[in-house]
């Protein structure tokens, strides 16, 4: 009977410290409140284990809290890493003294940042990140190697060093793999942009042959200066007079392009 009611006073604590109302001094919009529910209540399931709250759950929200600093913590300087206007001063122990977590009497959890940007930290959380430290920090997984196995469909990330402060490792890992993502991204833009001039210098090439065809000139010559290397192309485009109509649309479609990479 007597177990039973502990239980039940454990079970509170617990609930209570789920059902908290998240406040902050930086504002963030829905769907960013919605992943730091879901990061505290991560939190609150992942100390349960923890020796010192086993010995006194009481202890329950404060670990909570601390837990929740850490992952914030690591957030933010993950996010510094690969933010361009970062400052070299806003190390981990810049994180660790502007970073809070309190939770009121009334159920309100505040989190505090501090002397960090606003911009910074809005930018730092978002659900994928979250989704991250949830892998790296499981009690039941392997750490950094489980998220990078993750993340890369087991290809890893070349030239990444795993070990040494646990918040500093998640870090260098997701500097590293936002590095490759981009890298990606770029070699993907430019090739693109390389198949679409491609495909406007045959548009060009072949209506310029189709002028000079009717103008009645070789027809085997034009067919050699169209499979012939980028030089003899060139060469077509520079000295042929395109039809205004036709080098308006392809003017029209390159800007369109532009815009649609920007």
């Amino acid at each position: 009977m007597a177990d039973a009611k502990i239980q039940k006073i454990i079970n509170k604590i617990i609930e209570r410290a789920v059902n908290v109302v998240i406040d902050s001094n930086v504002e963030f919009d829905d769907e960013q409140i919605g992943a730091l529910y879901s990061l505290n209540e991560y939190c609150v399931n992942q100390i349960l284990n923890n020796p010192e709250v086993m010995r006194d759950p009481r202890k329950i929200g404060y670990m909570a809290n601390q837990e929740m600093k850490f992952a914030l913590t690591a957030i933010c300087l993950a996010q510094n890493l690969v933010d361009p206007l970062r400052k070299y001063k806003e190390n981990l122990e810049f994180f660790l003294d502007n970073i809070s977590v309190t939770t009121e009497e009334d159920g309100v959890k505040s989190l505090g940042f501090g002397k960090i940007r606003t911009e910074a930290v809005q930018e730092a959380i978002y659900w994928d990140i979250i989704e991250d430290w949830k892998i790296y920090r499981d009690k039941e997984g392997q750490g950094i190697i489980t998220l990078m196995d993750e993340k890369t469909n087991l290809v890893r990330l070349d030239g990444y060093k795993m070990g040494g402060n646990p918040l500093y490792e998640f870090a260098r890992f997701h500097r590293k793999y936002t590095e490759r993502e981009r890298k990606k991204e770029e070699k993907a833009r430019e090739s693109a942009q390389e198949v679409f001039r491609n495909e406007m210098v045959k548009a060009v090439a072949s209506h310029v042959a189709q002028q000079q065809l009717l103008e009645g000139k070789n027809p085997m010559e034009m067919v050699e200066l169209l499979f012939a290397p980028q030089k003899n192309q060139r060469r077509i485009r520079e000295a042929a007079k395109v039809d205004p109509k036709i080098e308006q649309n392809i003017l029209l479609m390159l800007e369109d392009k532009s815009s649609d990479d920007e």
